[in-house]
């Protein structure tokens, strides 16, 4: 598990606070897309010591200190899988957390090879997909210790 820093409980403080100001309109203000993703590549790349690309990288989002390229996913849902955009770019490696904002904790979900994955993927798509969770947590499972990337915080 990885905890959240403080930076991103404030976030979540304010997300909630705001909610309840604006009740009356019915609005939700989601943390999800852009935002939940750039958090999860913060929190991941520092629990794991990656450095991220300073450039876009289709598909690679950093390098971990063995050098394998590395891409993140995130999802502030319970029961989503991580979602891909068709494209050339594909990582070495794949690690996707699904973030808990009122536990103020990210839980690994999968550490591992991405192209097991992404061979859980239609072969032509267009769009976003989201690989269901349930698929996700199976492939992990087969992942030996020796190919996750290890921890450094």
């Amino acid at each position: 598990m990885i905890i959240l820093p403080d930076p991103i409980k404030a976030l979540y403080a304010a997300h909630i606070a705001m909610c309840k100001h604006f009740a009356h309109t019915g609005l939700t203000f989601t943390l999800d897309g852009k935002l939940v993703g750039d958090i999860g590549e913060a929190v991941v790349a520092e629990a794991f010591g990656i450095t991220l690309c300073r450039q876009r990288t289709p598909g690679v989002d950093g390098h971990a200190v063995d050098g394998r390229s590395v891409q993140i996913k995130a999802t502030g849902l319970a029961k989503a899988g991580p979602a891909f955009t068709p494209g050339e770019g594909i990582a070495d490696h794949l690690i996707f957390v699904r973030i808990d904002f009122a536990a103020g904790n990210a839980t690994v979900l999968y550490n591992g090879p991405e192209a097991p994955v992404r061979r859980l993927l239609p072969a032509i798509w267009s769009g976003t997909k989201v690989v269901r969770l349930a698929q996700v947590l199976i492939t992990d499972a087969t992942v030996s210790n020796e190919r996750r990337l290890l921890r450094v915080r």
